[in-house]
Parts: C-alpha cells; sequence; structure tokens
C-alpha cells in the first residue's frame, strides 16, 4: 500500500502540483490515526498511512460543467437523444421526444456509453461488474475526518472503503461483483453485497457495525471488457489500517 501511496506522489510530481497543494503521503502515529477515525480498532494498531486525495461533491454539477467548458469552446450539447449505428467516424441520432433522427461525422467518435456501449456498437463485449456503497450516520464512526482503506481479508489488492461525507454521512464501498444479463436501469445492492460489506470494514473497527446501523444503499455498473479469463485469484496478505483523507 505504501508503494502505491508513492506512485501517486509521483504523478503528482509529474503534474506540476506543489506538495503545499496536495500534501505528500507519509505515515503517521497509531494515536493520530485513531484521532482521525476514532473508531478504528486499536489492538496491534502501530500507525498509518496518510495520503491525501480529491473528493468529489456533486457529480451531476460536473458534467453540467464539463459540457458547458465543451460549449464555451465551440461544441454543441444535444440532451435526449439516443446513438444508434455508430462507426468510428459517424453516428446517428434519434431525438427522445420528436423521434426524429440526425447524422453526425466527426473525426473520431468516443463511445462513452458505460454499461450500454456493447448497444451502440455490438462488436464490444462487456462484463459488467456491479459496485455497491452502504450508507451510514458519521456517528457510528465516531465523526471521522478521514476516510478509512480497509484491506480485504485474503486479498492484496482490493480495499474498501469508509468515506466521510457531506450532511454527517459517510459512505462504505464497494464491492466487485459480476452481473451477467440485462442491464438494469437502477441496479440494486444484494443482502450478500450488504454483508459483505459490514464484515470487511468490521475488520478494522473496535466495535463492530449491524444492518440496523446502515441507513440507505446504492449500487452502479462498471463497463469491463470481457476478456474471456476468470477472476484473478486471491492470496493472503498482512493487515493494515491506513488512513486516506479526503
Amino acid at each position: 500500500m505504501r508503494t502505491g501511496f508513492v506512485a501517486g506522489d509521483a504523478l503528482r510530481m509529474l503534474a506540476g502540483t506543489r506538495s503545499s497543494v496536495l500534501p505528500r503521503s507519509r505515515r503517521i502515529p497509531a494515536a493520530q490515526a485513531a484521532a482521525m477515525v476514532p473508531t478504528v480498532r486499536r489492538d496491534g494498531l502501530d500507525g498509518g498511512l496518510l495520503a491525501y486525495d480529491g473528493q468529489l461533491i456533486d457529480d451531476a454539477r460536473l458534467v453540467v460543467a464539463v459540457a458547458r467548458t465543451a460549449a464555451q469552446h465551440g461544441a454543441r450539447i444535444l440532451t435526449r437523444v439516443s446513438a444508434v449505428d455508430a462507426t468510428g467516424t459517424s453516428v446517428r441520432l434519434v431525438d427522445q421526444l420528436s423521434g426524429e433522427s440526425l447524422t453526425v461525422t466527426a473525426r473520431a467518435v468516443i463511445n462513452a456509453t458505460g454499461v450500454w456501449a456493447g448497444d451502440v456498437d455490438p462488436s464490444i463485449t462487456l462484463r459488467p461488474s456491479r459496485g455497491t456503497h452502504l450508507v451510514f450516520d458519521a456517528m457510528s464512526f465516531g465523526n471521522p475526518t478521514a476516510a478509512l482503506t480497509i484491506p480485504i481479508p485474503g486479498e492484496i489488492n482490493r480495499f474498501v472503503f469508509a468515506m466521510p461525507e457531506q450532511l454527517g454521512r459517510v459512505y462504505l464501498g464497494l464491492t466487485d461483483e459480476d452481473a451477467p444479463g440485462p442491464v438494469p436501469d437502477v441496479p440494486e445492492p444484494t443482502p450478500g453485497e450488504i454483508s459483505f460489506l459490514l464484515d470487511t470494514v468490521n475488520t478494522a473497527l473496535g466495535t463492530a457495525l449491524h444492518r440496523d446501523d446502515v441507513k440507505g444503499a446504492y449500487a452502479g455498473l462498471r463497463p469491463l471488457i470481457d476478456s474471456g479469463s476468470a477472476r484473478p485469484g486471491r492470496s493472503r496478505g498482512p493487515r493494515t489500517c491506513p488512513a486516506n483523507t479526503p
């Protein structure tokens, strides 16, 4: 994990971002880690790894801001249209209100339709993966000032994150479950995923969380390319309790 944080520091330097803007990662003592995440399990805790990252407050506003910026640079923004018959240089759009269609040509067409990318381009075969988050009252985590990164038992490259958010909430996620079949408009968390997240976060907490502590849950689908291979094997790694400050 420390190697991953150092890699992030290297990317920051390559981007020309000063450490005064985005501080470098570092090791912190156990007392400081516990102060940032008061409910962390103290038994065997020698310290923490602290790293700084970005925090997205409102994804819908981000999309609007990107669209407005593109329009300022001459882009034409079309809403309420669906894309069909896409190629590398053209796409036919259908207005979902009037039913009218039009063909747009360009030097390149970017298929950014997520888990529906295969519907636009049948040559793309996807293997959607469902990611679920749980919502807690921040009091359940002692009103943390940093996100808690918890390694998934038995794995060395997957983690669960407890992230403090606005309005006194903590979001816990996320899962990585195959989601074959038709793509739902609104993915739903499964009981198994909820149990998995609770079991994982409780490995790092002094006081266990239960289903009664869950205030809400939501899920999304990742558009992973189907390579035909099975899910990578899992190997057991050491326990760590780093703190990740948003």
